[in-house]
């Protein structure tokens, strides 16, 4: 899977595998964020699978935040960007496909002056296309929720 750059102190990743924690570990990641609640899918690594392979490369900052992409709240919006904030950076967040982390930062962008085609550019530029999410992009720019 890639780890795709999204800022210098902010990267998005598909479900971690044991290469991708090799790879963080290369990237100087300090801190994993996972949005992906365990048992989502038949075959997903456990976080506590994800937490060995991270603690193996000497990544030992983890937090986990399942969020689902429909429900993603304001709230969850707001713990997101608490969690980044506060972490030892660079940041990884991961899901499945990695929508869902990039998508609690967009939603925090627009709500704070991004215009809603510079996040979806931002997103393209990181391979994650937000075209499905356009809609409530710009509802949480005009309103300041998501």
């Amino acid at each position: 899977m890639a780890i795709l750059k999204l800022s210098e102190q902010l990267y998005v990743s598909p479900q971690l595998s044991e290469q991708d924690a090799e790879e963080a570990a290369r990237l100087g990641i300090q801190t994993v964020i996972c949005n992906r609640p365990d048992g989502e899918e038949d075959h997903q690594p456990s976080t506590a699978q994800v937490l060995q392979w991270l603690a193996a490369e000497g990544i030992t900052s983890f937090k986990h935040q399942p969020v689902t992409a429909a429900g993603i709240s304001a709230t969850d919006v707001a713990v997101f960007q608490d969690l980044v904030q506060q972490a030892d950076k660079p940041v990884l967040a991961y899901c499945r496909t990695g929508t869902r982390s990039l998508l609690l930062w967009a939603y925090h962008q627009v709500q704070n002056g991004m215009s809603v085609a510079e996040a979806k550019a931002a997103a393209a530029k990181a391979g994650i296309d937000l075209s499905n999410f356009e809609s409530r992009l710009q509802d949480a720019a005009e309103h300041k929720s998501a």
